[in-house]
C-alpha cells in the first residue's frame, strides 16, 4: 500500500513560480518534443499549444515532414527539427509520444536510453514501453508517465478492470518498481510519486473525456519540467491546472461542448 495519500486543493496554486521581470526565453527552458504523425497531427498541435501557453521559453518539435508541413501553418512560435536531430538539442526537458504512432519504435529504442533530462512519456511512447519495460527501468533520466487506464493495463499486463479496481495501489506500486512518477488519468487522476506516496486530484469534469485532452496534459507537464519545476511539482500542478481549466470552461461551453483546444488558453490565464 502507498505510504501516504494526499488530495489536491487550492493550495496547489502556491506551487506556481513568479516569472522574473528580467528574463529571456532561456530563463524558461527549452522543451524538445517528439510528437505527431500523418493521421495524428492534432496531438502534436495540442501538446505544443499547451506547452507554449503554460510558459515554456522555447519549443522544438521533432516530427515527420508531413506533420511539419501541416503544423507550420498554425504553430508560429515553434522551431521544427528532424527526429534524428533530437539528441543534438540542448533541451531542459523532453516530451515523447503524443500521436507518435508505432512506426517510430526503432527511434524510441535509440532515444529513450540516451535522455539525461526530465522526460514526459505519453500515448505511443507508453505503448512502446509496455512491450519493452526494461527500457523504462534502464532510463537514466527523471521520468513521468501519463497513461490512461487502457495504457496502464498494457504496462502491467492486467486488464482494465484490475487497474480501475485499485487505481491508487496500481499506480503507487508501478512508480516505486520503475523509479518514475506515474500519472494515472481518469476521474480523480492519481499521481504516484517516487516514494510510493500518492496525490489524488480533485479538479476536472467529463468535458475532459475527449480525444486530445491527454495531449494537452502531457504538453503542460513537460513545459513545467522544462521551466525548472521538479517532476513531482510539474505532475501535481499540471494535473490540477488541467482539471481546473476544464471546470472554469463549463459556464462557457458546458461539459458536452468544451474541446481540448479550449484548454491551453485557460491554463495560461490560471498560471497568471
Amino acid at each position: 500500500m502507498p505510504n501516504t495519500v494526499f488530495h489536491t486543493g487550492q493550495h496547489i496554486m502556491s506551487l506556481i513560480k513568479k516569472r522574473p521581470d528580467y528574463s529571456n526565453k532561456g530563463t524558461f527552458g527549452t522543451l524538445v518534443s517528439l510528437c505527431g504523425t500523418r493521421n495524428m497531427t492534432g496531438a502534436a498541435y495540442l501538446s505544443s499549444m499547451a506547452a507554449l501557453r503554460s510558459g515554456v521559453g522555447l519549443l522544438k518539435l521533432a516530427a515527420d515532414e508531413y506533420t511539419q508541413m501541416v503544423l507550420k501553418n498554425s504553430l508560429f512560435e515553434v522551431v521544427f527539427i528532424k527526429p534524428e536531430e533530437i539528441l543534438d538539442q540542448d533541451g531542459a526537458a523532453y516530451l515523447v509520444g503524443c500521436g507518435l504512432g508505432r512506426e517510430n519504435d526503432t527511434l524510441l529504442k535509440e532515444l529513450l536510453p540516451s535522455f539525461e533530462k526530465k522526460t514526459v512519456i505519453d500515448a505511443d511512447g507508453i505503448n512502446y514501453l509496455s512491450a519493452n519495460i526494461n527500457v523504462l527501468k534502464n532510463m537514466r533520466c527523471e521520468k513521468i508517465l501519463t497513461p490512461h487506464p487502457g495504457e496502464m493495463s498494457r504496462l502491467i499486463g492486467k486488464d482494465v478492470a484490475y487497474v480501475e479496481y485499485d487505481r491508487v495501489g496500481v499506480a503507487s506500486s508501478f512508480a516505486v518498481e520503475n523509479n518514475c512518477i506515474l500519472v494515472l488519468k481518469g476521474k480523480n487522476t492519481v499521481i504516484a510519486l517516487l516514494d510510493g506516496s500518492v496525490v489524488i486530484n480533485t479538479t476536472g469534469n467529463s468535458g475532459l473525456a475527449k480525444g486530445g485532452s491527454g495531449d494537452v496534459l502531457a504538453g503542460l507537464i513537460a513545459s513545467l519540467c522544462a521551466q525548472g519545476y521538479s517532476c513531482a511539482d510539474a505532475a501535481v500542478l499540471g494535473v490540477y491546472l488541467h482539471g481546473a481549466a476544464a471546470d472554469i470552461l463549463i459556464p462557457r461551453y458546458g461539459e458536452h461542448g468544451m474541446l481540448p483546444r479550449d484548454l491551453p488558453e485557460q491554463i495560461g490565464v490560471l498560471l497568471g
